[in-house]
């Protein structure tokens, strides 16, 4: 979420899900005009068959879709805080809301619990339907980019309701 000089909130994918997830070939956010609540699904983020659903970080009315992104998905990976932000919400409680985004510090702080949860949700959920095989990290290695991109709609699932749903964020 970003707060424009018009006061208007534009919303987009952070950095954390689109390097995780890969390119997206689908985006289908809410209508213009559509209230939304903070925590309400606002759009669905598409890639071969798979789905995620992001929801809202604030509450209010979406005053505009970023058509590009709706006919070229992929500026979400390419450009995810400029020309990739998905769509555009007038706040209707900014100010008591905002007290419980993270910020700074406090979100990189969460970012780096998060990659440490990914780390753990990765070995157990692709071990747990790969045969025979293991995941093995490397000691102190990184998660590759894109890391979900080959991993099936159970995994996805398994992100969803692990990651989205639960998110501190949302």
């Amino acid at each position: 979420a970003f707060m424009e000089k018009d006061g208007n909130v534009k919303i987009g994918v952070d950095d954390f899900l689109q390097r995780i997830t890969g390119n997206f070939n689908t985006v289908k956010p809410k209508q213009t005009g559509d209230k939304v609540k903070k925590n309400e699904q606002i759009l669905s983020l598409g890639q071969d068959g798979k789905q995620l659903s992001v929801y809202s970080p604030v509450s209010g009315t979406i005053k505009q879709i970023n058509k590009r992104v709706s006919e070229d998905p992929s500026l979400i990976n390419t450009d995810t805080y400029s020309a990739g932000w998905i769509l555009m919400i007038e706040p209707s409680n900014w100010l008591r809301e905002i007290q419980f985004l993270k910020m700074a510090k406090k979100y990189r702080e969460w970012l780096k619990s998060e990659f440490v949860r990914l780390r753990d949700f990765l070995a157990e959920s692709i071990n747990g339907r790969v045969d025979s095989q293991t995941v093995a990290f490397q000691d102190g290695g990184e998660i590759m980019d894109h890391v979900l991109k080959d991993c099936g709609p159970e995994v996805w699932e398994d992100f969803q309701k692990n990651f989205i749903d639960t998110s501190e964020l949302k």
